[in-house]
């Protein structure tokens, strides 16, 4: 789903974010950008989302989530390890009370890993602990980053839904 007006699963985030008084940041690789624009497109925003950040090279990932390049050669960018180390390294940097953090392949070309093209990897870090999850993703490219958008939020009104 593209950023349109009236974005319900994206004010759901909103609402749920504002009955517990909390913020969110966002820790973006393959979505490109895009978790952040379905999010900041519900009016009031700006009461619950801190910042969103687009970091797509090992390198970015390092300089601007916090994670060491060390870390991140071992345990890989797309994997659950990798995604939580984001998550966690984020909330811990911005102070925002929940982090969404993804990384994956969106193809067509592969990359320099042995993840398969559509393989994706997502982190949720509350107060409560962080949750990871994998998927496996069809489609073009940017059918795949949007899937990433959707499931990215759905699995933040998850975490939020279960007070995690």
């Amino acid at each position: 789903m593209s950023i349109q007006e009236n974005d319900a699963l994206a004010a759901r985030v909103g609402e749920l974010l504002l009955a517990r008084e909390a913020r969110v940041a966002v820790a973006e690789s393959t979505a490109g950008g895009l978790i952040s624009a379905r999010l900041i497109s519900v009016s009031g925003a700006s009461k619950w989302f801190d910042r969103g950040l687009v970091a797509y090279t090992m390198p970015s990932k390092s300089d601007t989530l916090g994670v060491s390049i060390e870390f991140l050669r071992e345990h890989g960018t797309v994997t659950p390890a990798g995604v939580t180390a984001i998550a966690e390294s984020v909330r811990e940097r911005t102070g925002a009370d929940y982090v969404i953090a993804e990384s994956g392949m969106a193809g067509p070309t592969k990359g320099r890993t042995s993840r398969p093209i559509g393989g994706v990897s997502f982190a949720v870090a509350g107060p409560d602990g962080t949750i990871s999850e994998e998927l496996q993703l069809e489609g073009s490219r940017v059918a795949i980053m949007e899937q990433i958008a959707e499931h990215a939020l759905e699995m933040l009104v998850a975490a939020l839904d279960s007070g995690a």
